[in-house]
């Protein structure tokens, strides 16, 4: 009677068990627990958004976990390996990367240069126009080269226009300019502060009179990208770290100075030369139903085109695939989530 009772006992063990798993293992219940997610960012505050998020609390079952990777090529890597989930580019970068054969979709603007990278020139040189025949220095393949194109295209010059002399870094191109090689050079700060500062040139232009030229995004992996539900929600998150920042913008660049590792003052003399992208800026880039009518296609396509005539490039991407169809979705529905 005894060994019965324990067999029944055993089996009721068993039954409740099984119950529990049952429950743990459930779709519902699976859902409940946070999804890990990795991204590799640089060290740049406009990628620092989700940093605020994750102390905030501000992403729904989601652990996002920052890795910073500033060397590129060790970023693509992690990406193409699956080692991140998440990568951070330019507009006018990505369209090469895609062309090198990294695959990936574009789903969220993080940020734009406004004011923070610009032009510093002699004095005498006092319209862009005035670049024509100048040296001009500035870091190949960069954001900086492509607003330089930009600047010249606006004011009448082409690329052929200047004598241009490149160099690996935006600093690199300050210091020759500092060093009375050149004309005047394509740079970001704090060289645009050290030059007036120094008296030796004035800062031509900056990125705030040439707005939505040079814009941060995140690339999402192929993985990633197909799971629509899971996207939007970190794209919830990502925005709500920005409306938290906008709201507290000292308590937040003390956040991010932490999670980036640097210093308080160069986090918000940083903030000051960038414009964060809310719901608001995003839906003016992503806001159509079809990617390729899109403001990004649009910024894309530009950029591909003009790698390829400075022998950037070998060939055009297809535009179309860099666009995550769920960030168009999402952005061209009415009002905020």
């Amino acid at each position: 009677m005894l060994r019965k009772a324990n067999i029944w006992l055993v089996f009721l063990a068993i039954l409740i068990i099984a119950g529990v798993m049952l429950y743990v293992m459930s779709p519902k219940k699976q859902a409940e627990y946070p999804v890990e997610l990795t991204i590799g960012i640089a060290t740049w505050p406009g990628f620092a958004s989700g940093i605020i998020g994750m102390e905030k609390g501000l992403f729904d079952r989601i652990d996002l976990e920052h890795r910073i990777l500033d060397d590129a090529p060790a970023r693509h890597a992690a990406f193409q390996s699956g080692d991140i989930d998440i990568m951070i580019s330019s507009l006018d970068v990505f369209a090469q990367e895609a062309a090198q054969g990294i695959k990936g979709k574009i789903f969220l603007i993080t940020d734009e240069s406004f004011g923070g990278d610009g032009i510093v020139a002699r004095p005498e040189i006092k319209t862009p126009a005035d670049l024509k025949d100048k040296k001009v220095a500035f870091a190949l393949a960069t954001p900086s080269h492509f607003l330089l194109y930009k600047v010249l295209e606006k004011n009448g010059l082409s690329p052929s226009d200047i004598q241009q002399i490149k160099v690996d870094d935006p600093g690199h191109a300050a210091h020759a300019f500092l060093g009375g090689s050149v004309d005047a050079a394509v740079t970001w700060e704090p060289f645009l502060t050290e030059v007036k500062e120094k008296g030796k040139g004035h800062v031509l232009l900056t990125t705030r009179d040439y707005p939505g030229i040079i814009v941060d995004v995140l690339v999402a992996s192929k993985k990633l990208s197909q799971n629509s539900e899971l996207l939007c929600r970190f794209i919830n998150g990502w925005l709500r770290s920005v409306e938290y920042i906008k709201q507290h913008p000292d308590e937040s660049s003390k956040i991010i100075a932490r999670g980036l590792n640097i210093k308080g003052e160069d986090v918000k003399r940083m903030m000051s030369g960038l414009r964060f992208a809310d719901w608001s800026r995003n839906a003016e880039f992503f806001n159509a139903r079809k990617p390729l009518k899109t403001k990004i296609a649009k910024i894309l396509k530009e950029a591909a085109e003009f790698w390829k005539s400075q022998g950037i490039i070998a060939k055009m991407p297809s535009v179309n695939d860099l666009i995550s169809t769920t960030a168009t979705e999402y952005f061209s529905s009415k009002g905020k989530h």
